[in-house]
């Protein structure tokens, strides 16, 4: 009888304790992880407020073309199936952008400083040529105007713009076809035949991002020629139409940049 008893009560025991075990870990019971991609820092706690999750930031990257203090990475992915109050872990864009020091530009030639300027995660703006001995050198480097010396501090992905020196001489060189290309890539291109970029316009600010440009003045050409330094402007579109067919007209256009 006794034994009996014990038995029915160590059975009974075991039955709930896994019952409870159940409970407490949701055995068998999942959910879906949800997308926290572009969320903002401070918005993380009213987003999760009916998703069952929770969250941590374990790291902040910078990224300049990404919105500033918002989720852009996440582990499990979003739609992994998980329990419920799983930890999810968040990486996020910083607010401010690190800073690193003004590397030395003058000196170099123009291709030189065009790549330590993407290296250091810098963006090249726009290159003056002015008239001196030093073809294609590095005479000065500016930020918003004002030079800027090399060892200064500075934040990435700030633009600098050069002046660089033409010679002394009248010397010409080809107008490079820029049709197709985006707005950094022609700058480059004009860069590295010595040219400085003039206009950029576009026919609408709000695909700037896809544009590419689908005319410029001058017109490139195999009998088209100016003087280093001069200036090309550039026209730029997102549709996939006006690139394919690129407009060698001058006009005046409105949106310029």
């Amino acid at each position: 009888m006794h034994l009996a008893i014990y038995i029915v009560l160590m059975s009974l025991l075991f039955w709930i304790l896994l019952s409870w075990l159940k409970s407490s870990t949701h055995h068998g019971e999942y959910i879906k992880v949800p997308d926290f991609n572009n969320v903002k820092i401070g918005e993380l706690d009213k987003f999760i407020g009916d998703k069952e999750v929770r969250y941590l930031i374990v790291d902040s990257i910078y990224d300049v073309k990404a919105p500033k203090g918002s989720v852009v990475k996440q582990e499990p992915e979003a739609g992994a199936e998980v329990k419920k109050n799983r930890i999810v872990f968040l990486y996020v864009t910083s607010v401010l952008p690190p800073t690193i020091q003004m590397p030395k530009l003058v000196d170099r030639s123009l291709r030189q400083a065009a790549s330590m300027i993407t290296s250091y995660g810098l963006r090249l703006g726009k290159t003056k040529f002015v008239a001196d001995q030093c073809a294609n050198c590095i005479l000065e480097q500016m930020v918003k105007g004002k030079k800027i010396k090399a060892g200064e501090p500075i934040e990435k992905g700030t633009v600098i713009d050069l002046v660089v020196g033409k010679g002394l001489s009248d010397e010409e060189v080809g107008v490079p076809c820029l049709y197709g290309l985006t707005r950094k890539q022609a700058m480059e291109k004009l860069s590295e035949s010595s040219l400085t970029i003039g206009s950029i316009v576009f026919d609408s600010p709000r695909d700037s991002s896809l544009a590419r440009v689908y005319r410029q003045t001058p017109a490139c050409g195999k009998e088209t020629s100016i003087n280093l330094g001069s200036v090309v402007d550039i026209f730029l579109s997102a549709d996939k139409n006006k690139v394919a067919n690129p407009d060698t007209t001058t006009t005046d256009d409105e949106n310029v940049d």
